[in-house]
């Protein structure tokens, strides 16, 4: 029997997605002759707590990978969407209006590039972020950056001098094996009347938007705010509110305090209530969402294979970890698609997870006449069609997978 990562109960699986890459892992010229690492990706939700969660934990060393100088370096930098420096920006404002007074602490776990960090003016920040090349550049913006991974011990040794009004997360918390520790170091760092404010994918998105590619080896967890109240209670802590957002195609903002010291919103009620009605704490769900994740594959293969076979040139578009699972799990590789473009330095030159495809710089997806380009991000589709806007005037259209496989209008 598979052991619950939290509470050690009973895990009941429910999809399976098969042998996969590390979502981003992506591969030079030199890696290709290497044997590539796989992994069953599978996901179940546990009998006790209710959380969804992936049966297999893959080693943080498969994607935040170490250089030669043995400083660990990672392939998504926030700040190349404007909307989502926005979206934190007002993120950060909300904080400060709600909580902070002027020299009030705040600490981000996951700060990346210092993307939300940057955005307190009046208060002094700390960000801890694993990963050299993300941090290096928060540091260069003179964010103060912990080249760290988020634990007890370290959160013992920050605390030795100074604590915390506000502790901060968005789509970093579902990465961390152990959430225990994680409310546990939290716990340890917070000021009395102190918040743990943090946002990631909603389970009821994700089943309702058949958003499958949401399930990778970084996204170990997929919250609801049931399971997460459940894992709250273990430590103390309580949710006090929460607010529903779009970003990542449907998320949710978390307001976690210890027992006792804000009173609960009706907010909270409403979303238990409502997961209580679609019955995220039982199997059935998840199966049909499984059922559709199968009908959805099948959906996209046949729309690309009658595309390529009318003779029309297709390519991605974002090298995205959602991108990796789709190609993954529908089997599409160079036959069908020429080529991803990215707009990532980092990730261009370089070829795609499980299915090699090349990868290019934005500017030479520019230049060529593609027909249909397969989107890796679909939950940016709205940014990112309004950066390609040539492509769409000459009669390129954008295809997404979800909640079905479509061609988008422009």
């Amino acid at each position: 029997m598979v052991k619950c990562h939290i509470c050690e109960g009973a895990l009941i699986p429910f999809l399976s997605l098969g042998q996969m890459p590390a979502a981003n892992a992506f591969l030079s010229k030199e890696d290709l002759k290497k044997e590539e690492y796989l992994f069953h990706l599978q996901a179940a939700v546990c009998e006790s707590c209710k959380m969804v969660q992936l049966t297999e934990l893959v080693p943080y060393d498969k994607y935040i990978v170490p250089d030669k100088d043995k400083k660990k370096h990672y392939a998504f930098f926030s700040s190349t969407s404007k909307v989502m420096e926005q979206h934190f920006a007002e993120f950060a404002q909300e904080i400060e209006k709600r909580f902070l007074e002027k020299g009030s602490q705040v600490l981000e776990i996951g700060s990346n590039d210092g993307i939300m960090l940057k955005a307190f003016k009046n208060h002094k920040v700390l960000g801890i972020e694993p990963s050299w090349n993300t941090a290096e550049i928060a540091r260069k913006q003179g964010i103060e950056t912990l080249t760290e991974f988020f634990t007890v011990p370290l959160a013992k040794q920050i605390a030795q001098k100074r604590k915390f009004k506000a502790i901060l997360s968005a789509n970093v918390i579902l990465n961390i094996h152990d959430l225990n520790e994680v409310v546990q170091a939290v716990k340890i760092l917070l000021e009395d009347g102190g918040v743990f404010v943090f946002e990631d994918p909603y389970i009821l998105d994700i089943l309702q938007k058949n958003a499958y590619d949401q399930i990778y080896d970084e996204h170990i967890y997929y919250f609801s705010l049931t399971s997460l109240s459940n894992l709250f209670a273990r430590h103390g802590m309580e949710i006090f509110d929460c607010q529903h957002q779009e970003t990542h195609g449907g998320s949710m903002r978390v307001f976690a305090c210890k027992k006792g010291k804000y009173s609960i919103s009706l907010n909270v009620k409403k979303y238990l209530d409502l997961e209580k009605k679609k019955k995220i704490y039982i199997v059935e769900p998840y199966k049909k969402f499984a059922s559709n994740v199968k009908k959805s594959k099948e959906e996209l293969v046949k729309l690309l294979t009658q595309l390529k076979k009318q003779g029309h040139k297709i390519v991605g578009y974002a090298a995205a970890s959602k991108g990796t699972i789709v190609l993954n799990y529908c089997n599409i590789g160079t036959e069908i698609i020429d080529y991803i473009a990215d707009s990532t330095p980092e990730k261009q030159g370089k070829f795609s997870p499980g299915k090699h495809i090349p990868i290019v710089a934005p500017e030479v997806f520019r230049k060529d006449k593609a027909d249909f380009a397969l989107l890796g991000a679909w939950n940016h589709a709205r940014e990112i069609m309004g950066k390609e806007k040539e492509f769409l005037a000459r009669g390129g259209r954008f295809i997404v997978h979800t909640p079905k496989a479509r061609i988008l209008e422009p």
